[in-house]
């Protein structure tokens, strides 16, 4: 898992904390004497496995034992530095350890966990000195602070349970084998000057753009070690790094609407960034695209065929199967209460029915470290409960066939398949992507898909067809623009949609292309997939945050991992397409001050 706060790249001050993200692949597992010697070595990992064997013996009164206790912690470096029009705007240097303590009483058919009064509050950090003894106190307090939480949460649960005329019969944890992995601890290496003056440079080189009126360049550079302990036997230590490059840029359009752009650039480490002439290219793209955008023309309602172009499938593609590919369990709930929405997967009932084209398959493998010379940040080994990745296969050949899953069961599921990889609701955990692979057994080239979207567009009587090259994804939308796509949900009656286009065009046939702004999605989501008409031969990588939801707004969520969905462009038979609906506000009364020479 890899976590960050708020603002987690282009604002200093924020922390990004690393776990279940292990770059490190084919290292082979440890014998038991390899693990003693290396827990004897290492400070964090002696004080939880000593404190662990404390834990279980707890028992306050006659109440329940834990018959689960698992320690983790996230030990983090990390380098946060942002600049706009060629000055720093913030930079920060962190170091934190957070941990992770889960106590769980009862039994694995039935805990304290998977009710709307579960989950762990709030821990505070571990001492960054490896000094055993404050950390084992550390976790001395919080475990004993947590255990009297759960043994009353499972004496709410068994009261609640005898209320109810019938209950999910699913257990609350699938037991796992033991694994037992101790990598070296990784360091944070990155030239921190070198870097500031790379910021001041590309930020700068959008003074030659009046009309972007906001922009900012960031990095962000970590080097964490995961640790986690459980009772089971599980001892595991893995280091990783992780860099990141952010380019955004805002204008507003001369009606008032506002426009925005952004380049995100991932790599496992610093030094295997873009050089700062090739991310000088994507600034002056991000520049130009977002001056464009501020002119072009409105949108009109569209419905026909539409061709996710380039890095706008793999996007759309991570949007959608977020939710579709995993199971989400209900909370049980005393009678009486209120209850929040709850939204499954929308394949919920599919398994062995059709939900794409024949031709088309999707797996995820964590296991696969790059692809045609790419690195793909979704390679992992063991994920954040302790349990080794495995390839699933979700869709063969158009039919479903399975989903993502965590040690927490769920209908029809009764065990883990290695992808638990975020905290959960009410004391769970998350089964997220790893590195998804969209497969096509036929395909046509790259170069014709434009004429194929204009075959299809003509045989439906349009004008135009409707290409996609880039959606909002990770979003960098601002709060008005979040606002209204919450209106929109609201008035689709909370119906799954995507995020906005950034760069969608209308093209002509002889293949005219015309930048538009302002389109939105109407419903959509992964039932659409029955949709898809063709596949080019050409797959692209994309690598991003993942904060577990849908819509993932960049820096929003304070825990998040990496995920890569690998897929080809893709051309849907037919896509509703709405109009903004949103006011824009006015434009600025007076002209931006003088940023350049050539617009003094």
């Amino acid at each position: 898992m890899l976590s960050s706060n708020k603002n987690c790249l282009v604002e200093a001050g924020a922390v990004v904390t690393c776990a279940a993200l292990f770059l490190c692949l084919g290292v082979p597992f440890l014998s038991g004497s390899d693990v003693t010697s290396n827990i004897r070595d290492d400070a964090q990992l002696r004080a939880m496995r000593d404190e662990l064997e404390r834990t279980k013996t707890l028992q306050l009164n006659n109440l329940d034992k834990p018959y689960f206790v698992a320690y983790s912690s996230d030990d983090t470096d990390q380098l946060a530095a942002s600049g706009s029009l060629g000055g720093i705007t913030g930079v920060s240097r962190v170091r934190v350890r957070h941990p992770v303590v889960e106590i769980r009483v009862g039994s694995y058919a039935l805990d304290n966990t998977n009710t709307t009064f579960s989950g762990t509050p709030p821990l505070g950090l571990l001492p960054l000195d490896d000094d055993y003894q404050a950390i084992r106190t550390t976790l001395w307090l919080t475990s004993d602070a947590l255990y009297k939480a759960a043994t009353d949460q499972l004496t709410r649960k068994r009261t609640a349970l005898r209320e109810l005329s019938a209950g999910d019969e699913a257990a609350d944890l699938a037991p796992a084998k033991a694994v037992q992995l101790v990598l070296p601890i990784g360091k944070l290496t990155v030239d921190q000057g070198q870097w500031e003056d790379s910021i001041r440079r590309l930020s700068g080189s959008l003074r030659k753009h009046p009309d972007v009126i906001s922009s900012s360049v960031g990095l962000l550079a970590v080097a964490s070690t995961y640790r986690v302990v459980n009772s089971e036997g599980t001892v595991v230590r893995i280091p990783q790094d992780l860099a990141q490059v952010e380019i955004r840029a805002n204008g507003i359009a001369a009606d008032g609407a506002p426009v925005w752009n952004h380049d995100f650039s991932m790599a496992p480490n610093a030094a295997e960034l873009p050089a700062e002439q090739e991310i000088a290219r994507a600034v002056e793209a991000v520049a130009t695209e977002t001056e464009a955008l501020r002119k072009a023309p409105l949108a009109d309602e569209y419905s026909g065929p539409v061709l996710f172009e380039g890095e706008a499938a793999p996007e759309m593609m991570a949007e959608v199967m977020t939710d579709a590919a995993r199971l989400l369990r209900k909370p049980l709930s005393p009678p009486g209460s209120n209850e929040r929405g709850f939204l499954d997967s929308v394949w919920a009932s599919r398994v062995g029915t059709k939900v794409g084209p024949e031709w088309l398959t999707i797996v995820d493998d964590p296991l696969q470290k790059s692809f045609q010379g790419h690195s793909l940040l979704g390679q992992y080994q063991v994920d954040d409960q302790g349990v080794k990745a495995a390839k699933v296969v979700l869709v063969d050949k158009g039919i479903l066939k399975g989903f993502l899953l965590s040690r927490e069961p769920v209908k029809g599921y009764s065990g883990s398949n290695g992808h638990g990889r975020l905290p959960g609701a009410y004391g769970s955990e998350a089964a997220v992507i790893g590195n998804m692979f969209v497969l096509a057994a036929q395909s046509v080239p790259e170069a014709r898909m434009k004429a194929k979207l204009l075959e299809r567009a003509g045989a439906a009587g349009l004008k135009y067809g409707v290409m996609i090259r880039r959606l909002d994804f990770p979003s960098t939308a601002n709060l008005e623009e979040l606002q209204s796509l919450v209106r929109q949900l609201q008035k689709n009656g909370y119906a799954r949609t995507l995020m906005a286009p950034l760069l969608a065009y209308r093209v002509y046939p002889g293949g005219r292309e015309e930048l538009v702004r302002g389109f939105r999605f109407k419903e959509f989501s992964a039932k659409d997939l029955r949709d898809v008409a063709i596949a080019s031969d050409h797959s692209y990588v994309l690598n991003y945050l993942n904060n577990g939801t849908a819509f993932n707004v960049a820096g929003l969520s304070q825990e998040a991992t990496t995920s890569a969905v690998i897929c080809p462009s893709l051309l849907f038979e037919n896509i509703e397409l709405d109009r903004a609906q949103e006011e824009g506000s006015r434009p600025p009364i007076v002209s931006p001050p003088a940023l350049s020479a050539e617009m003094k």
